[in-house]
């Protein structure tokens, strides 16, 4: 994986203000018929981010992210993790989430919910801060 530039954190922060805030929603749960499974419909804000992370090469095509789950969920479970992850390791952390959400629906929404993406966020704004 190639190092991350500045210019691809920059273009996610802007996501960070909107995604802390109280009343923030990633979207909602809609069913499409009786008898089926409901579809998880993202807000447009979300849909917009998740745009961003693969113009910005946030989602990285060569990387095995199936293979890297397990330790996706040990920075998922670990605070102390997430603040002392490399842009390197977000980047997989949010291919992971990005690709995972196409064969389980509603993982991504999780983890906005629980405040995973936020703390994703958040650590890449200190290596941001910490760049200038």
């Amino acid at each position: 994986m190639t190092p991350i530039t500045p210019e691809q954190i920059d273009a996610l922060l802007p996501y960070l203000e909107l995604f802390e805030d109280p009343q923030f929603s990633a979207g909602q749960w809609e069913e499409i018929a009786p008898g089926h499974l409901p579809m998880f419909s993202f807000d447009p804000s979300v849909l917009q981010f998740i745009q961003t992370l693969y113009e910005h090469g946030w989602v990285a095509p060569d990387f095995d992210w199936g293979a890297w789950q397990d330790t996706a969920h040990k920075y998922h479970e670990s605070r102390e993790l997430i603040e002392s992850a490399d842009a390197v390791t977000i980047q997989k952390l949010l291919t992971t989430h990005t690709r995972a959400d196409r064969f389980c629906e509603g993982h991504l929404a999780a983890k906005f919910s629980n405040g995973h993406m936020v703390s994703l966020l958040r650590r890449l704004r200190e290596i941001r801060t910490a760049d200038r």
